[in-house]
């Protein structure tokens, strides 16, 4: 086995096996990186059973790669200043997401040192990040806050959403079931995520839906926009009370209104597999 593929391999142990799961978007073509990684260029194609490409950093210096495909991912080996770096590649709804591990000449992973970065097909405009908005987690170790994941998740990559549900505290795990749409939103970016067994087995307790008919159904309905209306809604209500209960300045109003709105949405024992066979 060459040292690529020795790479590959480790670097699929150290994020985790992909479920086998249909991929919203496949990997091909050229993203171009924004905020942090603005400058840099991934040009990508599939070939056989995996990937090749080329990868430019901020600075014009270029390098080819080769990739394995786990699942919807492309997971190959850089060469960055001087050491070496392992690439993942996985497809996001503006373009694609992509992790950068240094390893050490000894072989070791330095997870702490890694960064997540986001690309986006040339071209693409997005949307302005949203006040309170947190960049991707890359592992699952740091604190965040049910204001910060809800307000960024469905800007970041499966991996973020994976490592920023894992940080999570359960209470607001918990509220976040009352909400089945979201619930179900969550599932769906979790379902795409590497290692996703952890928050699988909590995100999935009790909601009578798995990841194949999740990524089946939500990935050929031709109702998109009506779903992300209702989960757009039902965020709103459930950021709104989120943000009363961490100390937010909102008025009692906004609050009072949030809790009637959480004690409606408990009491409809409504769940993801509810919402999921609306868009059948």
């Amino acid at each position: 086995m060459c040292m690529t593929r020795i790479l590959a391999a480790a670097l699929a142990l150290v994020l985790g096996a992909f479920t086998q799961v249909l991929a919203q978007e496949a990997l091909s073509g050229t993203y171009e990186g924004v905020q942090e990684a603005r400058g840099a260029r991934i040009d990508i194609q599939p070939d056989g059973e995996g990937y090749t490409g080329t990868f430019y950093d901020a600075a014009g210096r270029s390098q080819r790669f080769e990739a394995d495909k786990i699942g919807s991912t492309a997971h190959g080996v850089l060469d960055m200043d001087g050491g070496t770096v392992l690439l993942q590649v996985s497809p996001t709804r503006f373009g694609a997401e992509v992790i950068l591990l240094p390893v050490t000449p000894q072989g070791e992973v330095e997870v702490a040192r890694g960064r997540v970065e986001a690309f986006v097909r040339p071209g693409t405009i997005l949307p302005e990040p949203p006040l309170g908005f947190l960049p991707a987690p890359l592992t699952q170790n740091t604190r965040i806050t049910g204001n910060a994941f809800l307000t960024s998740y469905r800007l970041w990559g499966p991996a973020g959403v994976r490592n920023g549900y894992l940080a999570l505290p359960d209470r607001v795990r918990t509220m976040m079931r009352f909400f089945p749409a979201v619930q179900l939103d969550v599932i769906h970016r979790l379902c795409q995520a590497p290692q996703p067994e952890g928050a699988l087995a909590i995100a999935l307790r009790g909601q009578g839906v798995s990841c194949p008919q999740v990524l089946k159904t939500l990935g050929r309905s031709g109702r998109k926009a009506e779903y992300e209306g209702e989960v757009e809604s039902q965020l709103e209500t459930l950021l709104s009370s989120i943000r009363c209960g961490e100390g937010y300045r909102e008025s009692k109003r906004t609050c009072d209104n949030a809790a009637r709105q959480v004690s409606q949405a408990a009491l409809s024992l409504q769940t993801a597999a509810n919402v999921l066979a609306r868009y059948r």
